[in-house]
């Protein structure tokens, strides 16, 4: 090794030493700076996410609630429930919005599984068992679908409110968006129950939600929600007696309510009536409560359109089931509120459909 070359290298090993305290310095200002922009970061995310919380509650809920698109409520669901729970990583609170969200979500996955099963049903009808099998099959799937998701609106809703175990354990409900997602949460948690059970209970939704349900819809004021509160403590009734008081007619509190919905313009008790005489096989009163729901469709609650909107396609569904077991094909266009062996014009064949 010259001399030179020994210099040089110490000169180098000489700079090098010199620089690591430098470098050392910048290290520790890049990792603080990166932690401050990390930090800063989260406190941008945070604040996004508290403005959209904010946005949601104040101007989507409303705008949504007036709406009557179904297709768009469902995409709307399914498009935004992820992306709203994502700011929960961050510190937002979409929790109540994340009741509604998810319950929207759930009417895609509900009307695919009624789809299929129609579909079940028109292919027993014809004697194809394989074909029918695969419905039922994919029924349950869907099913599954929608009892997961309305067991998380259920589940938000109570972490948020908590369970009421009693007329005197109320949440506080400050504003009518806190009742709208309360009553939301307890339709979505006696939903849930139901599609598990079509879904051979693979979710394992806890069956006593519905006597926590009939508590808890005790705490809404049944007049200002258009009888839907009387219209779920009725239909559980109805449905289990054994939690009914003593001496209660459950479908004449059913038939009370499906009547101030008439009145109110929003006729949700309506499907409480017609779901519920449906699964004890009260079939005049099904098709009493359809055949009501169908001749109020006029002045309905503007600010609440949605509600209503949702009634229609659960009441449809229901309509569309039977006529499918009756005749093989679904309600006809416009049809609502009548049945194949009606006395009358409808029965007679619209050459417009065949074509």
């Amino acid at each position: 090794m010259t001399l030179h070359s020994m210099f040089r290298k110490q000169e180098v090993a000489g700079a090098s030493s010199d620089r690591k305290p430098r470098l050392r310095g910048w290290r520790v200002w890049g990792v603080a700076a990166a932690l401050m922009a990390m930090q800063g970061c989260t406190a941008v995310y945070k604040t996004t996410g508290d403005i959209l919380v904010n946005f949601g509650r104040a101007e989507m809920t409303p705008y949504l609630l007036q709406y009557d698109d179904i297709g768009m409520a469902c995409a709307t669901g399914e498009g935004f429930t992820p992306f709203l729970s994502s700011f929960e990583s961050v510190g937002a609170k979409p929790g109540r919005l994340a009741v509604l969200v998810n319950t929207l979500a759930a009417t895609c996955s509900d009307g695919k599984a009624w789809e299929q099963e129609l579909r079940y049903l028109r292919e027993m009808r014809a004697g194809d068992v394989v074909s029918a099998q695969d419905a039922r099959a994919l029924q349950k799937r869907y099913a599954a679908v929608s009892a997961q998701r309305q067991y998380a609106a259920y589940q938000r809703m109570v972490d948020y409110y908590g369970e009421v175990d009693g007329p005197k354990d109320c949440p506080r409900l400050r504003s009518d968006f806190d009742e709208v997602v309360f009553m939301t949460g307890l339709l979505s948690g006696v939903q849930a129950v139901l599609n598990d059970a079509v879904a051979d209970g693979s979710l394992g939704v806890p069956r006593d939600i519905a006597a926590k349900v009939e508590r808890a819809a005790g705490c809404l004021d049944n007049e200002k929600w258009w009888g839907v509160p009387m219209g779920v403590r009725a239909a559980l009734w109805n449905t289990l007696p054994m939690i009914a008081p003593d001496g209660v007619d459950a479908k004449a509190e059913l038939r009370q309510a499906a009547a101030q919905g008439y009145q109110s313009g929003v006729r949700l008790a309506s499907v409480l009536y017609v779901v519920s005489t449906y699964g004890t096989g009260d079939m005049d009163d099904v098709r009493a409560g359809i055949r009501g729901f169908a001749a109020h469709g006029k002045d309905l609650n503007a600010d609440y359109r949605m509600m209503d909107s949702i009634a229609e396609f659960m009441i449809t569904g229901i309509s569309d089931r039977l006529w499918t077991e009756a005749t093989g094909k679904r309600t006809p266009f416009d049809g609502l509120g009548t049945f194949w062996d009606d006395q009358g014009p409808q029965n007679d064949i619209n050459i417009d459909d065949l074509l």
